[in-house]
């Protein structure tokens, strides 16, 4: 995919993004953003706009690392219950109930590395 040139506004302030995401997907996360830092300001009439930035950035940079390791915990159990299946005598009950374990974490995985992604990319992926 190309790189795409996208005008977004955060906070009532202008920017021009250069990203390979869509625009429909880089439109919703300065949305997001945007909607943070105005509800911050909302609540708290003394934070400034910088401030109200920094305050999302280490809310969103939290939000990640907390991924991060939910990613890397899911792995590791996947990895048990591959280790379990492949070298326990498993009944086929209990290896259809592990294999649908193995699913539903694979699924979670999934999910988590996509979040995982957006919040990477809000925070460097995106240039001005």
């Amino acid at each position: 995919m190309g790189r795409n040139k996208i005008s977004i506004s955060v906070a009532g302030n202008e920017f021009v993004v250069m990203t390979e995401e869509s625009r429909e997907y880089t439109l919703g996360l300065a949305a997001a953003l945007d909607e943070k830092i105005r509800t911050l300001l909302k609540s708290n009439s003394k934070l400034s706009l910088s401030t109200a930035s920094i305050l999302c950035a280490l809310d969103f940079c939290d939000e990640n690392e907390k991924n991060k390791a939910s990613c890397a915990r899911l792995r590791e159990e996947i990895r048990r219950y591959l280790y379990q299946l492949e070298h326990a005598g498993t009944s086929p009950a209990e290896a259809k109930e592990l294999q649908e374990q193995i699913n539903h974490l694979k699924e979670e995985n999934e999910l988590l590395r996509a979040r995982l992604s957006q919040y990477e990319l809000g925070q460097g992926g995106l240039s001005e």
